[in-house]
Order: structure tokens, then sequence, then C-alpha cells
């Protein structure tokens, strides 16, 4: 049985999320929290420093997530981050957002492999330097796309990453251009798993038990696998999977979107963020109630918490 990793996304898998989520479901062994993108500023933002507060955060299953192409900026985060605790940071490589990309960062840094090989060094070379005496090196992980726009980018990028203590390799089979449109390309996962070093997380079209079952028979040497998409729409994915599959509980995920409700009630000031917040959700949460196109369009439509509420209601 292999660990599953909850995958970073932008906008629902915040530190409210994460822990609501471990309370009702749980079955992830790794929360990845949404990028940090440390600047010249030296300063996270009160939303950032949320997501790795540990006051609000478990650290010993939360991994902090870096966004950035400078090496100065990595690191002063880095170091902010390990003595807060965490035992491990990951790499963004694999954004595919346009504004992203154009910056040279996440998926986009892969198209520059000399600027990409330098930051690595340099993030390695001063990594020791970050810790206090006796404290243990955080590990450093990776997730990244094939390249950004051939798949045969990434034979030169695995090269790379291969010169470096990478402790995991989270690989998201696409290019950037590929977005999360085109089919995965399995035959670079084959690729990976016999030339890379570190350890092998897989990531992408991973929606059910079965595709869960099917990637460990394809790939006995994958570590992990990291699931989005899929485990938001279906929280009980990886608890079943880790304990048996059972009939899904509407009962129970009607009470933690409640839950939820209420906490980005407590966070936020005004209806309109709390209702952003909660319709990014129901991109996923729709494919519970197949026969309730009405009743979910209600719910995209509501303007305050009220109507939302009373939408809610309408659902059977």
């Amino acid at each position: 049985m292999k660990p599953i990793y909850l995958a970073p996304l932008e906008g629902i898998t915040d530190n409210i999320y994460r822990n609501t989520f471990e309370e009702y479901y749980g079955g992830v062994d790794k929360y990845f929290t949404p990028f940090l993108s440390p600047c010249s500023t030296f300063k996270f933002t009160t939303r950032e420093f949320d997501e790795i507060d540990p006051k609000k955060n478990n650290i010993e299953d939360t991994v902090p997530q870096l966004l950035t192409n400078n090496a100065e900026h990595f690191l002063w985060a880095a170091k902010e981050i390990i003595h807060m605790g965490y035992k491990e940071i990951n790499f963004n490589l694999g954004c595919p957002s346009g504004t992203v990309v154009a910056k040279k960062k996440g998926s986009g840094l892969l198209f520059y492999p000399e600027l990409l090989d330098e930051l690595l060094f340099q993030i390695f070379e001063a990594l020791p330097s970050l810790c206090n005496p006796g404290q243990k090196i955080p590990d450093i992980s990776i997730k990244t796309r094939l390249g950004k726009v051939d798949p045969e980018e990434f034979y030169e990028i695995l090269e790379i990453f291969n010169k470096y203590p990478i402790s995991e390799i989270t690989l998201h089979p696409r290019i950037q251009s590929d977005f999360y449109r085109e089919p995965i390309r399995p035959e670079y996962i084959d690729y990976t798993l016999t030339h890379a070093k570190a350890k092998i997380v897989l990531n992408g079209e991973i929606t059910s038990i079965s595709d869960i079952e099917k990637s460990e028979t394809a790939y006995p040497d994958i570590h992990a696998l990291m699931i989005g998409r899929a485990m938001i729409a279906n929280p009980e994915l990886a608890f079943h999977y880790k304990n048996g599959p059972k009939e899904f509980d509407m009962q129970k995920f009607q009470e933690f979107q409640s839950v939820l409700l209420s906490k980005y009630e407590e966070r936020f000031s005004g209806d309109k963020p709390v209702l952003y917040r909660m319709k990014e959700f129901w991109a996923f949460w729709q494919q519970n109630y197949p026969s309730e196109e009405k009743v979910i369009k209600n719910i995209r439509k509501a303007k305050t918490i009220s109507d939302y509420k009373n939408a809610l209601r309408q659902l059977t």
C-alpha cells in the first residue's frame, strides 16, 4: 500500500481545508501547501504565513511549497520554514499557469536548464548553513512536469535533478502547454523510475481506488501517489483506499461542507470572500450531485451567504 499525498491547489487546499479534511477524513500521509512566493521583500504575506504558521498547521505532515527562480529568495524562505520545525520543503516546478510561466517560474523554469541547474546548486550548497548546530537538514523535494514545450526536455532536466540530493520527485507526466487537458505520457514514468536517483511520486489522472491500484500494479517502484482534484471531489478516497471501499457517506460530506463554511465565515469579513471560496469547491463537489443541476446553478448564483445556505437546503 502506497503513501497518499494531497496535492496543493491554489485557492482550495489552504490550512482551513487541510485541517478540516484531516478531522473528517484523513488517510493522507502528506499535505502540501499551495505555493508560497518568496520575493525581495523577504517577508511572507499574511495569507502565506497562515499556510505555514505552526499554530495552524501540523508540521509533522505538512510540506510548505515554494515557487521562485531566485536562490536568495528560496533560501530566505527555507530558513524561516526550517526554524518553524518543518522537515521538508517542496520546490514547485510544475505550475502551468501562463502568468507564472512568463516569469520563468513553475514549469516555465524547466525551459532554462542552465538557470535551473545553477539555482539548485546554490540551494543545496547553502542549505546546511541555514540550520542550527545539530539540527537536521530538511528534505528538499520537487514537483515537476516533463518540460515546457516538448517532453524530451525531461531527459536533460532529470540529469540535472540527479546531480543533487533531492528526496522525492513528484512527476506530473505532462508538459506545461498540456495544462490538464492532454493525456499524461506514461512512457516517461517508466523512464523516470529507471533513471532517477530520488524516490518517485506519481501525480496525474488518478481519480479512483481502481486508478490507484492500477498505478501500483503498473509501477511497483513508485514511492507514493499525489492526488488533487479527485480527492477534493471525493474526500473519502484516500481513507477508503487504505481501509476498504464503502458507500459514499453523504451526511458526513454535508457536515464537512457546513464546518468549512463556518470556518471561512470566521476567517473572512463579509459574504463575498466566503462565497468565492465555497464556490471554488463546487467545481469538484458537483459530481456528487448528478441530478441536482438546477440546485447547483442556484448555489453558484448565490450573492449572499443566506442565499447560499437556502440553495444548499434544496439538495436531496
